[in-house]
């Protein structure tokens, strides 16, 4: 069970960077995503959302704030 909330939460992670690679562009041209939906579709999602910038695409170490299963079930978070 630890390691199927461990793997969920890693894909989630992976589909929030996929999502800000998305936004560039520069790479992307008109295929791009739009950076407002992507910053509006994970807003409420992040960990330290509010130590984040108003636009955190380009901010190295962002992550989904869902605590690992192991420290929810040890009463953390």
């Amino acid at each position: 069970e630890d390691a199927i909330h461990s793997q969920w939460l890693k894909m989630v992670n992976a589909a929030l960077q996929r999502d800000r690679i998305l936004t560039n562009k520069a790479r992307f041209g008109t295929l791009a995503l739009n950076k407002q939906t992507v910053l509006n579709t994970w807003s409420g999602l992040l960990m330290d959302e509010d130590s984040l910038p108003d636009d955190w695409i380009f901010t190295k170490g962002v992550l989904v704030g869902i605590r690992p299963k192991a420290a929810t079930a040890n009463g953390i978070g």
